[in-house]
């Protein structure tokens, strides 16, 4: 009868054998621990809190120097950076590392993911809006008639709302790209920043010259009327019952949604706002601006936390879990380039050890 050939070996090389192949597996599994217990150290955190936010420190920084808009696709996993008349970087949404870039032959402005992953839209520094089926590669030019468009998908993914320098801030259907409808906001011409509710039901337009208007998506109906003039940033709250909006005089204003009554009121926090953000829990609002800090919220729109900012900060958004605050800064003129930063409650290990000292 014929050995095999593993039979046919001495003992003591079988067991060196054995030997090796449980030292190597060994090493294997503590290098794969190592490993993880780095990337949870690196990259995990505990969410922004108004009872830790006290804490919140600078975590990292990446050169971005046109960097003006921050978007976060709705699956949580890709985070767009946008600058002016410049592709879009998307990048991981935790570790912010980047895997792709969209518009790369062209001068963007503005970005929007689609709730379902198959379309993004952009525009130029022009009147045409697109939306590109990310799998095909089809594109649906819109032809707002509007300068500078800024575009939104409605929480569903049907509608895209465009605003852009006009009075008629429009609703497109996304798989065919025709018009919808258009909605009136009387006759001052300005910059319309249109913000859908969580439940897609309403649509919030600002007009950086005249008064922000709330419309009934289905119908096109005005809603409420929002008598304070000149806002730049909308942010509704997780509950769609709040509306925050960031005026062009520095103050904050926050609306009751149902009724138009205002809830509360900050003024002359700094030159201009620009940007606001909900926490995903709505605990928290944080905003910046021309000339002022970066601040934090409560619901009551106390002060909780502030940042000593650079003197232009654009954007600043909350990371889909909560964990970190991104924003984008640099100086009004445009002299230095601007970084996008990371802040985020450092972990519990780094606080015990800051405390020992």
């Amino acid at each position: 009868m014929t050995q095999s050939p593993l039979a046919a070996r001495p003992p003591s090389l079988l067991r060196r054998v054995s030997r090796l192949f449980r030292f190597r597996l060994l090493t294997l599994l503590v290098a794969v621990t190592l490993i993880s217990v780095w990337l949870a150290w690196k990259f995990h955190r505990e969410p922004i809190s108004p009872e830790n936010v006290s804490q919140l420190q600078r975590l990292s920084e990446i050169p971005c120097p046109e960097a003006y808009r921050l978007v976060y696709s709705p699956d949580r996993s890709r985070v767009a950076f946008v600058s002016w008349e410049e592709p879009v970087q998307i990048r991981e949404a935790i570790t912010l590392w980047h895997v792709n870039t969209i518009g790369a032959d062209r001068k963007l402005i503005d970005f929007a993911f689609s709730p379902d992953q198959r379309h993004v839209a952009y525009t130029e520094n022009s009147t045409q809006a697109e939306i590109l089926t990310l799998a095909t590669g089809e594109r649906r030019i819109l032809e707002t008639g509007d300068s500078q468009p800024d575009v939104v998908f409605s929480p569903d993914g049907k509608l895209l709302a465009t605003g852009g320098y006009s009075t008629r801030p429009k609703l497109w259907d996304v798989e065919t790209g025709k018009l919808v409808r258009e909605l009136d906001m009387g006759p001052h011409v300005g910059g319309l920043t249109p913000v859908f509710s969580p439940d897609g039901r309403t649509l919030a337009v600002g007009n950086r010259n005249a008064t922000t208007i709330l419309f009934d998506v289905a119908s096109g109906r005005r809603l409420l009327e929002l008598p304070k003039h000149q806002s730049h940033g909308l942010a509704f709250h997780p509950s769609g019952q709040t509306l925050a909006i960031a005026y062009c005089d520095g103050s904050i204003r926050l609306w009751q949604t149902a009724t138009g009554e205002l809830i509360a009121e900050q003024a002359k926090l700094a030159e201009e706002i620009y940007a606001l953000d909900w926490s995903p829990d709505g605990k928290l609002l944080a905003s910046s601006g021309l000339k002022g800090n970066i601040c934090l919220w409560d619901e009551q729109l106390q002060l909780r936390h502030s940042i000593p900012a650079p003197e232009w900060v654009i954007s600043v958004k909350f990371s889909p879990d909560g964990s970190r605050l991104i924003t984008a800064a640099g100086d009004a003129e445009g002299k230095v380039d601007r970084t996008v930063t990371v802040w985020g409650i450092p972990p519990a290990l780094s606080r015990l050890f800051s405390r020992q000292k």
